[in-house]
């Protein structure tokens, strides 16, 4: 059966986005949830307390939803009932190898992006394959952030498996020119292999200019896609990259549109809502036009638009729980970044139920043994 759910499960993940299949994911949810409670449970399903709790909250807000009528709410309200299904797989599964699923899907997704490129492979994610600058549209590349953080929890050094999971995941990051997970991915490796008692010693400052002068050497060379280059100088001046300036335009666009009272302050939308803006195109006034979006892209956003100061408040706090579980400091720097990093430029973190990943291994490494496997190595701190 293991084999069948890694199938299954790589299945699911590159179903999320699909422009005409997204459907079938409750079917592939439906087989992961139906097996694992007939063959690995026997008819008993391990439902914890916190999970009670998570349902309670969604349900006020859902109810909150339907009391506005929203349009089109499933467009919403369907990540969520995904996420439930996927995490109930998730802590019902036995004997799972999770880090060699990830090392699995990581290559997978590096073929997909590949066979995109080489024109082998319709594209189901996008109505073209190659986009603005030469960026490459497909499925999402998330699995080496899924990784670094699985090796920050459970406090694995650098290895030749993430060495080579790296390899791999290095076309599709460069062929998607996503800036916020190369980021994300640079920072999480950074953590794992940064050993502070030798940041000041010689061989580990000159192998870090290596890198470096590798690194810069490539993005400056003919192989880096042109959008990389035209990406990179905003990263040290972040404020005036196009896209960053007009998600910060579109927040306040969106805030200002909303025109909450005292009570959507406090308890938000529900469930359901969307955002409607106007953009204007000063260049082009014929392509100015309204927007509707599932949300903005702004993951805080998209808690407070759903359940106000209420929600919001809650979702920081069972993050400060999440955040003290965390054995390590690096760990704890990990998971910072990457919830913030991820939630100030998007919303995947809502509607990429992968990404429930992230407080299983928090919650499940260490409250059981079933990950634990590294629960015999030193504290680093």
């Amino acid at each position: 059966m293991k084999v069948i759910y890694q199938i299954l499960l790589v299945l699911l993940f590159l179903l999320i986005s699909t422009v005409d299949y997204s459907s079938l994911t409750l079917i592939v949810l439906v087989l992961l949830i139906g097996s694992v409670w007939i063959i690995d449970k026997k008819g008993k399903l391990r439902i914890p307390q916190y999970l009670y709790l998570a349902f309670f909250i969604y349900f006020f807000f859902l109810i909150i939803g339907f009391f506005y009528t929203h349009k089109n709410p499933t467009i919403d309200i369907k990540f969520q009932i995904y996420g439930f299904l996927f995490y109930l797989f998730l802590l019902n599964v036995k004997n799972f190898n999770f880090l060699r699923f990830l090392f699995i899907l990581n290559f997978a997704v590096f073929a997909v992006y590949v066979l995109l490129y080489l024109g082998l492979l319709p594209n189901l994610w996008s109505f073209t394959v190659i986009g603005y600058r030469g960026r490459v549209y497909g499925p999402a590349i998330i699995p080496i952030v899924l990784i670094s953080f699985y090796y920050l929890v459970n406090r694995k050094p650098l290895d030749l498996a993430l060495g080579l999971s790296f390899l791999f995941a290095m076309p599709y990051l460069v062929l998607t020119t996503n800036l916020m997970n190369m980021v994300i991915a640079a920072v999480l490796l950074f953590l794992i292999i940064a050993n502070f008692r030798k940041i000041f010693k010689p061989g580990y400052i000159v192998i870090s200019i290596l890198i470096i002068a590798s690194s810069i050497a490539f993005f400056n060379s003919d192989f880096a896609p042109p959008l990389i280059k035209e990406k990179l100088p905003y990263v040290l001046k972040p404020t005036k990259y196009a896209s960053l300036r007009i998600r910060i335009e579109d927040f306040g666009k969106a805030v200002r549109s909303e025109d909450f009272g005292v009570v959507q302050k406090i308890f938000g939308k529900g469930f359901g809502a969307s955002t409607t803006i106007y953009r204007e195109n000063e260049e082009v006034q014929a392509f100015s036009q309204f927007f509707t979006f599932q949300e903005i892209d702004n993951g805080f956003y998209y808690i407070y638009h759903r359940g106000g100061f209420l929600l919001l408040f809650i979702f920081f706090i069972l993050h400060l729980y999440l955040y003290l579980k965390l054995p390590t400091l690096r760990a704890k720097l990990g998971f910072v970044f990457l919830v913030l990093f991820t939630n100030l430029l998007s919303i995947h973190y809502f509607n990429n139920v992968f990404y429930l990943l992230i407080p299983f291994l928090i919650l499940e490494s260490t409250n059981s043994t079933k990950l634990r496997f590294t629960k015999n190595l030193p504290n680093e701190e």
